[in-house]
């Protein structure tokens, strides 16, 4: 009954916030829904999904005055209503995720955001060049699995195979990272022939993992009988072995 309404005349502390998004600046091509997650002292106290024929209203919701996250995002796959933050299991790529988290000072009658979403996944694609069929298989390795209610990375096994097609491409998406701990393998019938620190070229390259809008990278794997070639958008650098892979 507190939070139905409170009279002018009352100590309007106990009544609730009323959180207003404006979803006007929002791509429906891009974004054909956007979901909106509440957590109140880390327990999500709203989850719905505003399609974009939705956008040009005016969307409301009411929060205690207490410490509130709202995280809109788009990309991200159906959730249950005890789930907050964004993470994967072992063996999943991260989905293509769109987020904007907002922290908002709910101490007041009422405060306004605008829905403002950005990428936050790195698309790698792997160019495999050999000589012949390549007849090995890949994995990526990392210790982020994705990002919590705050939108802070969130450490965790991060593994996904990858099989380059007839032509050696492959690619996975993966969050944010906070280290350079990233790692490629190559493996054969499930035996690891040789491991790069592709977190570190990656790094090397220039690439800036704390920008809002995280872009995609492209990783040339070349090799020769005892060379292999790591080329990472425009940085390129060459790692010998003794041993023919």
């Amino acid at each position: 009954m507190a939070l139905a309404g409170c009279s002018v005349k009352e100590d309007r502390s106990s009544c609730p916030c009323t959180v207003m998004i404006d979803f006007t600046q929002m791509d429906a091509v891009r974004h054909s829904a956007a979901d909106v997650l509440a957590v109140t002292d880390g327990t999500p106290v709203l989850y719905e999904t505003v399609p974009s024929e939705r956008y040009g209203e005016q969307y409301s919701f009411r929060v205690k005055r207490v410490s509130t996250v709202v995280d809109i995002s788009s990309g991200w796959p159906e959730r249950n209503g005890a789930e907050t933050g964004f993470t994967v299991r072992e063996g999943e790529q991260f989905p293509e995720l769109y987020l904007d988290t907002e922290f908002l000072a709910t101490d007041r009658e009422s405060v306004t955001v605008t829905a403002d979403l950005h990428k936050v996944y790195c698309n790698v694609t792997i160019d495999v060049r050999s000589e012949g069929v390549y007849p090995y298989s890949l994995a990526v390795r990392g210790n982020v699995c994705g990002y919590d209610e705050e939108g802070n990375p969130v450490p965790g096994n991060f593994i996904y195979q990858l099989v380059p097609d007839e032509h050696g491409l492959c690619s996975v998406r993966i969050p944010r990272q906070s280290d350079a701990s990233l790692i490629l393998s190559i493996t054969e019938n499930e035996d690891v022939l040789r491991e790069f620190a592709l977190g570190e070229y990656i790094i090397k390259s220039g690439y800036d993992w704390t920008a809002e809008d995280l872009e995609d990278v492209e990783v040339v794997v070349d090799y020769t009988k005892v060379d292999v070639t790591f080329r990472v958008n425009d940085w390129q650098d060459t790692v010998s072995f003794d041993v023919i892979i």
